[in-house]
Formats: C-alpha cells, structure tokens, sequence
C-alpha cells in the first residue's frame, strides 16, 4: 500500500549504440567484437544485446509509485518492466521513463486466470485492489477510511506466463508485487517460471482486510516448490502498532547458498546488496 508521505501497506529496441570512428583501433577484445584488415571493431547490436540480457529484469507488479528508489540507484544494471492496470495511473508511470532505454509500463493486470476483472479503486490509490475490503477487519482503525471503494474499472488480466510466451515481455530475475492482497493470484500466473526467479518481494499478510486474500503463510507454502525461501519481513505501519501487513523478501535456495548458473551469479550479488541481505 502507498500513503502520501510515507510508505503504507500496500523488448523494446536495445538503446541505440554512440558512433565509432572507424579509423580507431580497438585496443580491448570483447564478446562482441569482430575483427577486419587486423582491426577490431566492436559489433555493436550484438553488443547490446548481450548487455540487455546482462541486466537483472526487474518485474514490478502495481507500480504506480515508480521504480523503487532503492533499484534507481543501479541503473545500469536494471531492466524494468512495470504492470499497471490503472489507465491513468499507468499514464503517470510512463513520462517517468526515459532513463530507462528499454524500460516498459504493460497496462494489464495479473490474475492466474485471463479474463476481465473489476478493480476497485480506493480512497486513497494505494489501497486499490482487485479484492473487496473487508470492512469488519478494518473497523477500529484510523486507516480504515482510505480502503472505502469510490470508483470500480473494469481491467484486462492476464498470467505472465501467457505474456512471457507470447514475447511481449521478458524472462523476469527478480519480482516485486505491490496489489493489495492479490498477490497469490499473482504468483500462481507466473507458472513454472518461477523456478527461473531469484528473489521475490511482495506485501504478505498476517489479517485479511481484504475478502477471500491468502496470507503470508500461504505464499511460503506457494513458493517453497520453486525453491524460494524467505528471507526477511519488513513492518508496513498503518495499523496503529498491530503486525498485519509486511514487505516479505524471498530468494533462491536455503541458507543463503542458492544454486545459480554463471549468469545469474551477478544478479544475486546485485539482489542481496539492494535488499540488505548480505549480513544475513
């Protein structure tokens, strides 16, 4: 959930390469790299296409803040792909973009089942869900106001898996889901690649405020086939103390020792330093 002020419960074409003088040895070798009349000369959309698939995907689910400031700071490094079924909140998202040469806004939501789904727009944006609020879990709390539906939008889900097949968007590293008590429906979508995944946050849990939502538990037991673990929970406040929503953090393997290829080595690496993960 996003509150003002704080933080409440809640392929495109590879960037363009810069012109080369021609004349100009290349002194270094590289993958993509071709060599004429004893020049190097660097084959530039192989290239970068071999740096897009270098970047951690990032797959961020209800993203209508953006891309979290902590992953900003790695630029570089990151391909993003945000999921905003909200029209005009997906519209915001995407001026927001061009830093980001192959970042993409989808405008679907995500469901383990395609088909039209109605979305309930909240009081306050950020408490907006495919679910209905439940309001005797609610009542006695001060946040309780902000879940009250004023508009409902009929939106397009579909699986991700269904998206990934059909090529409109990429194998994903790492997933960060933000839906407002949807997010099992979420992970059942993604199928079997989330045995491709390496880590995992989302918004878990302990109360449903929301009618019919899984909790915590219910996506540890989801993900443990896939071999995702979880790691850590971080308190999302709103609730005057009471322990009912948190950020869960989920990566590949136990122990902290996953079982990565070569390409992915980097990945995790980049993963445990952006979520704080590496003293634990």
């Amino acid at each position: 959930m996003r509150r003002a002020g704080k933080k409440i419960l809640r392929r495109t074409q590879p960037r363009r390469a810069a012109h080369v003088n021609p004349s100009v040895t290349q002194l270094h070798s590289h993958p993509g790299s071709r060599c004429v009349a004893g020049v190097r000369m660097f084959n530039f959309f192989a290239t970068a296409t071999a740096l897009a698939r270098d970047r951690l995907t990032l797959v961020d689910i209800g993203a209508a803040g953006g891309v979290q400031q902590k992953w900003k700071r790695h630029l570089r490094k990151v391909r993003p792909v945000l999921f905003e079924p909200n029209p005009a909140e997906a519209a915001r998202l995407r001026p927001a973009l061009p830093s980001y040469s192959d970042a993409i806004v989808v405008e679907h939501g995500l469901a383990a089942a395609a088909g039209k789904y109605t979305l309930n727009v909240a009081h306050w944006p950020g408490c907006t869900s495919l679910l209905t609020p439940d309001r005797d879990i609610l009542a006695g709390y001060k946040i309780a106001p902000l879940y009250e539906t004023v508009d409902q939008i009929s939106v397009e889900c579909v699986r991700f898996d269904e998206l990934y097949r059909s090529g409109k968007v990429p194998l994903p590293d790492v997933v960060k889901i933000d839906v407002e008590g949807y997010e099992y429906e979420v992970l059942l979508g993604f199928g079997d690649l989330l045995h491709d995944v390496i880590g995992i946050e989302t918004e878990a849990w302990f109360y449903p405020v929301f009618k019919g939502q899984k909790l915590l538990h219910d996506l540890v037991a989801l993900l443990l086939p896939f071999g995702l673990s979880l790691r850590r929970i971080e308190t999302v406040d709103g609730f005057e103390g009471d322990l009912v929503c948190v950020n869960a953090f989920f990566t590949r393997g136990k122990a902290g020792k996953p079982d990565l290829t070569p390409a992915q080595m980097p990945k995790y690496s980049l993963l445990q330093h952006v979520w704080g993960l590496n003293g634990t």
